[in-house]
């Protein structure tokens, strides 16, 4: 206790006296039995009240051992058990817990990890990825305090996550890697990369990228097979040095729709990983075959260049038809090409605006501009009686589709009236008009989009000039084709009216995750978040059926599948109560990401011991690696000593004895007749 409470007692002992014995002895001319025990009552209450407010202590001195923290982060993912090093890590695991110095010396945590790190409860050895970073990065936050060496026991092959270089792990970082870290000889397809889609009968590129680990001078087979039919075959070699190959190669797209291809290279002798040594990629093909109708009134030779020009892409094909054999044939045809209209194209404007197809505009000397600003509401021009030449410069800004100045300067100028050009619609100019030295802002070729329809208009006629003009400069039409063939891929591509859309991969692999999204349109083309969509997916071999809803997900519909078994599969998508249905088809290959590896790994692990002052140890180093953390002296155990205020009274059981004893004086004073 100290010494001020002490002192504070002894006064309060005296006052409490004095003023007890003042009040019922000094005052009181009576001597009486009942005097004394009221004086003494008094006495109690009064001493009471001054310890309570005195509220004496005693001060504790403790001291407490706290042992430095080992936290040992162990790799759970299925690599473990694919090396058959899974008993080899419990066994580790268990001689940490046993080890009677290791536990004197550190206040021992465990912890899984694989995908993302969790406290260990056991292990299985069935996380289909390994993330080392995320163990790093999360316990570094947990154990920030003093030093706090980690072990982690991992075969140190990474296939998740950031690098552990940017790890930020403070204390020493001890890893024990399991499994051989010798390099065994393999050879593996690394990478390919191949377009999402193509069109029928094109040739596709595809590039191969293979590697060997080996030092030994080999000649493998690379092939590619599409429905079991190798589609191509070449001989490669390797060597110690040379152990890098690319392939690029062109396939031939045949098939409309997905097309499954696998890519492999032949095994070595006693390779022992060879599910490295194939994959699988998918191409969409699709069919491009564009039907494009020419309306005229008129006989010019432009009609025969653009026929030409369009059809050089076998994949399209033109129709000229004079304007007064026209029957309201629209629906064959995925563009129309006006050439220069007059009142006798009212009809198929009208159509074209109803049914918001895409159309392309050419005119010149013979188009009736009145006609033309009064049939349709995208642009006018007014014109006067004269003619005029206009040369061509190509915008470079343009951005509606990809294209190329191919010497349009160059080329002999178009004619039309003379007149200017005023667009109701946002559009983009391809080409300016130059009139003799003069460029212009006035457009010679403009596109523009409004209400999920596309147009284009060309202001000046004689455009074949242009082509002989092309092929002049540069001995072949494929330059000035392949400006048309753009522009007509551009106007002639589909729009997407439909209400209900959905996004499948082709391949999905059997340890993710399949995530499907899909969104549904309301009649004004805006997400109806009220719809029901259903996913019903169809085993093409078992014929199993199962069938999900997909969840409102901030702006769209998602729907997910886990643990779904490797093949072929069949998919509908379609909303509850409507007739609208997406159906196609994906598969699902059997790949282990953690099986790709045939070795241990313990470059990034070295790297990541010298940058923490740790240290890297392996199979044979069990007895080694516990008995240098058991020694050393970084890691020791601190002495935290703490004062402890401990008071002396307990104030509730001290206040009820005041109101025990202020109670018991006054009932004694009622009961002598004092009050």
């Amino acid at each position: 206790m100290e010494t001020a409470n002490l002192l504070y007692i002894i006064i309060a002992v005296f006052v409490a006296l004095f003023l007890s014995i003042f009040q019922y002895i000094f005052q009181n001319k009576e001597k009486s039995q009942f005097n004394y025990w009221l004086s003494f009552l008094r006495f109690l209450s009064l001493f009471s009240i001054f310890l309570l407010l005195i509220n004496p202590s005693i001060k504790k001195e403790t001291s407490q051992i706290i042992k430095p923290n080992l936290v040992v982060a162990v790799d759970n993912s299925s690599s473990i058990k694919f090396k058959s090093k899974a008993e080899n890590i419990q066994n580790l695991v268990e001689t940490i817990k046993n080890d009677a110095e290791l536990n004197s010396k550190f206040n021992i945590e465990y912890f899984s990890f694989g995908t993302k790190l969790k406290p260990l409860d056991s292990l299985n050895f069935n996380e289909q990825y390994t993330n080392l970073f995320d163990p790093l990065n999360k316990l570094s936050k947990v154990f920030n305090n003093g030093i706090n060496p980690l072990v982690l026991i991992t075969d140190g092959n990474q296939t998740a996550g950031n690098s552990i270089a940017f790890s930020n792990y403070k204390s020493p970082v001890y890893s024990f890697v399991v499994g051989d870290t010798t390099t065994v000889e393999d050879i593996f397809i690394q990478q390919l990369n191949v377009n999402e889609n193509t069109f029928v009968n094109n040739q596709f590129p595809v590039e191969v990228f293979v590697n060997y680990t080996g030092n030994q001078n080999i000649s493998k087979n690379l092939s590619v097979f599409n429905n079991g039919k190798m589609v191509f075959s070449k001989k490669i070699n390797f060597s110690k040095t040379q152990n890098v190959y690319t392939e690029s190669l062109f396939l031939t797209s045949k098939n409309k729709g997905i097309n499954y291809y696998t890519v492999q290279i032949d095994e070595l002798i006693n390779e022992q990983n060879t599910i490295n040594n194939s994959k699988e990629f998918s191409i969409n093909v699709i069919e491009d075959t564009s039907k494009i109708l020419i309306l005229t009134a008129v006989l010019h030779p432009d009609l025969g260049m653009f026929k030409k020009a369009i059809e050089s892409n076998k994949q399209r094909s033109v129709t000229i038809l004079n304007i007064d054999k026209y029957k309201s044939e629209s629906a064959k045809y995925q563009l129309i090409i006006l050439y220069q209209p007059n009142n006798k194209f009212k009809n198929v404007l009208n159509e074209i605006q109803t049914k918001k197809m895409n159309y392309f505009i050419v005119s010149g000397l013979s188009t009736d501009w009145n006609f033309l600003n009064l049939a349709q509401s995208n642009f006018t021009k007014k014109v006067i009686s004269s003619s005029e030449n206009y040369n061509a410069v190509f915008n470079n800004s343009y951005s509606s589709f990809l294209n190329s100045d191919i010497g349009f300067s160059t080329f002999a100028p178009l004619e039309d009236r003379f007149g200017s050009i005023t667009f109701s619609v946002p559009y983009q100019t391809l080409l300016f008009q130059k009139i003799g030295s003069v460029q212009t802002e006035e457009p010679l070729l403009a596109t523009f989009e409004n209400n999920n329809q596309k147009g284009a208009v060309l202001f000046g006629e004689n455009i074949w000039r242009w082509r002989m003009g092309s092929f002049s400069e540069s001995k072949t039409f494929e330059y000035f084709d392949g400006f048309i063939a753009n522009l007509m891929q551009y106007l002639a591509s589909n729009n997407n009216n439909n209400r209900l859309n959905a996004s499948v991969n082709p391949i999905y692999f059997s340890n993710e995750t399949i995530q499907i999204s899909a969104n549904y349109l309301d009649e004004n083309l805006n997400l109806d978040n009220r719809a029901k969509i259903w996913l019903t997916i169809t085993n093409k071999e078992d014929k199993k059926q199962t069938k999900i809803p997909f969840a409102l997900v901030n702006n769209g519909f998602v729907a997910q599948l886990s643990n779904i078994a490797s093949g072929e599969y069949l998919y509908s998508v379609s909303v509850e109560n409507h007739d609208e249905t997406i159906s196609g088809a994906f598969k699902v290959l059997p790949y282990e990401i953690e099986q790709q590896f045939t070795q241990s790994n313990d470059a990034d692990l070295k790297l990541l011991a010298s940058t923490t002052n740790g240290k890297v140890y392996y199979d044979a180093d069990q007895t080694v690696f516990i008995n240098d953390l058991v020694k050393d002296k970084r890691f020791k155990s601190i002495q935290k000593s703490s004062t402890l205020k401990t008071p002396l009274i307990n104030w509730k059981w001290l206040l009820g004895f005041i109101v025990f004893c202020l109670s018991l004086e006054w009932f004694t004073r009622k009961y002598v007749g004092k009050i």
